[in-house]
């Protein structure tokens, strides 16, 4: 029972017709509810910021991983729902997937744990190991080039 609903039956009155949400609408807009669209009809477009939100959600689950394992397929499924262009997705999880590797030999040591923690970004990810390790030389060489040596455990 609503706020209004119950103060109606306080001050006396009896209860008030009850609207559908399409018909609150369409009282609103002062047309008949059968004139207004269906929902249903306009397809959804995922836009800039669901792309945003999205790539935020990507970056934390992957960097939690072990502990976030359990919300990729959330966040697996709400792309596939979202309808994001496949190109753009692919993208997405491949440089996150560089940003994962950079932060791992940003202290020029990459631990076992962190191995395993990338093994298993790229097994969710799909990111093949040809393209896993091309990615993971790219990036230790350029560390290797800005620090001027090694990193160890790459």
């Amino acid at each position: 029972m609503g706020f209004f609903d119950a103060l109606r039956r306080v001050l006396g009155g009896g209860p008030g017709p009850r609207y559908t949400a399409r018909e609150i609408e369409a009282i609103h807009l002062g047309v008949d509810p059968d004139t207004l669209p269906i929902a249903e009809e306009t397809p959804f477009e995922s836009g800039e910021y669901d792309r945003a939100q999205w790539a935020k959600k990507l970056k934390r689950v992957l960097g939690g991983l072990p502990e976030t394992r359990a919300e990729w397929d959330d966040v697996a499924a709400e792309a596939r729902a979202m309808g994001f262009d496949p190109a753009w997705l692919a993208q997405c999880i491949r440089d996150e997937f560089t940003l994962l590797v950079r932060r791992m030999v940003a202290d020029r040591v990459v631990t076992e744990a962190e191995h395993r923690k990338l093994d298993l970004a790229r097994d969710l990810t799909g990111i093949s190991d040809a393209e896993a390790e091309a990615i993971l030389h790219e990036v230790i060489a350029d560390a290797e080039s800005f620090f001027g040596g090694s990193v160890e455990g790459g």
